[in-house]
C-alpha cells in the first residue's frame, strides 16, 4: 500500500469501513491515496446523480398521478385514487390494516402523514410514498392498469409496458445504490445518466433538456481520478 502513511490510513478504516475501501484499493493497485480520492470522487458523482433522479422521480410520479386522476375521473370517482377506494393497488382482503405491495407503501405513507400532524390530503401522502411504489405502478403486477396508464408517457416509442419499466427498475437499483452509500463508479454511469434523460424524455420532451442544464453529473464523469 502507499500514497498515505499507516496513521491516515487507520483514519480512514477506521471511519469508512477497511472491507469497503478494499475495493477503492484494489481499483488504484494499491495506492491508498488514489484510492480516498476515488472514494471521495465517487461521493461526488453520487450526490449530482442523486439531484437528476430526483428531478425525474417527482416528474415521473406527477406524470402518474396526472394520469390515474384522469382516469378516476373519467369513472366518475370523487374520491383520489392514491386512497385506492376502487380497491386497485393491492389491497389483500385478510383484515382490517392488512394489505399486500404496492398499497402498503399507500398505507405507510398514511401513517407518516398522521404521525407528522398533517392534513391526510393526497398531496402529503403521495409526497411521502418510495420510488419503488412508482416503479409498481408500471410493473407486469399493474398490467391491468397500464392500457390507460401508458398515456403518462407520451412520448415514448411504443406503447410496450417494459419500454418503461426496464429502464425505471434499473434506475430504481442504481438510485438505491446511491442511497446505501455503495460505490457506483464499477458501473456503466454514463449509460445511467443517459438512460435518465431517456425516461424524462418519455414523459416531456423538453424535460431532459431542463435536467441537463442543471446537472453535474457529465462535469463531475469527465474528471474522474
Amino acid at each position: 500500500m502507499t500514497g498515505v502513511n499507516s496513521l491516515e490510513w487507520a483514519f480512514y478504516e477506521r471511519h469508512f469501513a477497511a472491507a469497503r475501501l478494499q475495493h477503492y484499493l484494489v481499483e488504484c493497485g494499491g495506492d491508498a491515496a488514489a484510492a480516498m480520492r476515488l472514494y471521495e470522487w465517487n461521493a461526488e458523482i453520487s450526490s449530482a446523480f442523486w439531484e437528476s433522479l430526483s428531478f425525474l422521480e417527482v416528474a415521473f410520479r406527477n406524470a402518474i398521478d396526472g394520469q390515474m386522476t384522469t382516469i378516476h375521473t373519467k369513472k366518475g370517482r370523487a374520491e383520489h385514487w392514491i386512497f385506492d377506494d376502487a380497491h386497485e393497488l393491492g389491497r389483500d382482503g385478510q383484515g382490517p390494516g392488512k394489505h399486500s405491495y404496492p398499497f402498503e407503501d399507500v398505507a405507510t405513507a398514511m401513517r407518516r402523514v398522521r404521525n407528522n400532524n398533517m392534513p391526510l390530503s393526497s398531496g402529503q401522502v403521495i409526497s411521502e410514498i418510495s420510488f419503488g411504489f412508482w416503479h409498481q405502478m408500471v410493473s407486469r403486477r399493474q398490467r391491468f392498469l397500464w392500457p390507460d396508464l401508458v398515456a403518462a408517457f407520451p412520448n415514448s416509442p411504443n406503447r410496450r409496458q417494459d419500454t418503461i419499466h426496464d429502464p425505471v427498475a434499473s434506475l430504481r437499483d442504481f438510485r438505491n445504490r446511491i442511497g446505501h452509500h455503495h460505490r457506483i463508479w464499477s458501473l456503466p454511469i454514463a449509460d445511467k445518466y443517459y438512460e435518465l434523460l431517456d425516461v424524462a424524455s418519455y414523459i416531456d420532451a423538453d424535460l431532459p433538456a431542463w435536467i441537463e442544464c442543471r446537472s453535474r453529473v457529465i462535469a463531475i464523469l469527465a474528471r474522474r481520478p
